[in-house]
C-alpha cells in the first residue's frame, strides 16, 4: 500500500484519497441514471466497490480522490490513472446532484493542480463520450484540444503550458 495519502485544498471544496468506507457513496453516484448515463457501467453491489477500491489501495500507478465539500459531505469523485510517461489522464469525475455551483470548476483546477505541480506531469490525455456535450464544452472552453475521435468519443490532449494561462483566468476559485 502506498504511503502518500494526497489531500488537495481547494477553495471551497477539497479532494481526499478514497476510502474502503466510500464505496456506498461512490456506488450511489455510479448507479443514479441522472449522474451515470456517460459513464461506464457499474455492479451495483458495495461488496465489489470496496473490492475495487482496494485494488486501487494497492496500485502506485492512480490516484483516487472523493471530491468533499467544507462541511465535510462527500460530494463527487475524480481519479488519475492511465500514465504514459509524462502524461495522465484523468476521468470518474462524477459530482452528485447537491454539488456546490462551483465544484466543477474548482475540482478541475485542483486535478490538474495536484497532477501538474505536485507529480510534475507535462500534458494530460482523455476521452470525453461525443453525447456528454456540458462536459465536452467544458474541456473545450478550459483549452483542452480534441485530436482524434472515434464513434463515441473525442480524444482530448491538454498541456501544462495552456493550463497556466487557463490557472490565472480562473485564480478566483484557488485559495
Amino acid at each position: 500500500m502506498r504511503n502518500l495519502k494526497p489531500y488537495v485544498l481547494g477553495k471551497s471544496i477539497f479532494l481526499r484519497e478514497v476510502q474502503l468506507s466510500d464505496a456506498p457513496f461512490i456506488l450511489r453516484l455510479r448507479t443514479d441514471p441522472d449522474l451515470n448515463k456517460h459513464i461506464s457501467s457499474t455492479d451495483a453491489d458495495v461488496a465489489s466497490q470496496r473490492h475495487y477500491i482496494g485494488s486501487y489501495q494497492n496500485s502506485l500507478a492512480e490516484y483516487y480522490f472523493v471530491i468533499v465539500d467544507l462541511k465535510l459531505r462527500p460530494i463527487g469523485t475524480v481519479r488519475i490513472y492511465d500514465i504514459q510517461g509524462d502524461s495522465f489522464c484523468w476521468g470518474s469525475w462524477i459530482l452528485s446532484k447537491d454539488a456546490p455551483i462551483n465544484a466543477a470548476i474548482e475540482s478541475a483546477l485542483l486535478i490538474y493542480d495536484f497532477a501538474f505541480f505536485a507529480l510534475h506531469f507535462r500534458s494530460s490525455h482523455f476521452d470525453v463520450r461525443k453525447a456528454n456535450i456540458r462536459v465536452v464544452d467544458f474541456h473545450k472552453r478550459f483549452g483542452a484540444n480534441v485530436v482524434r475521435e472515434d464513434d463515441l468519443n473525442f480524444y482530448f490532449e491538454y498541456d501544462r503550458d495552456i493550463y497556466m494561462q487557463v490557472r490565472q483566468k480562473y485564480s478566483k476559485f484557488l485559495p
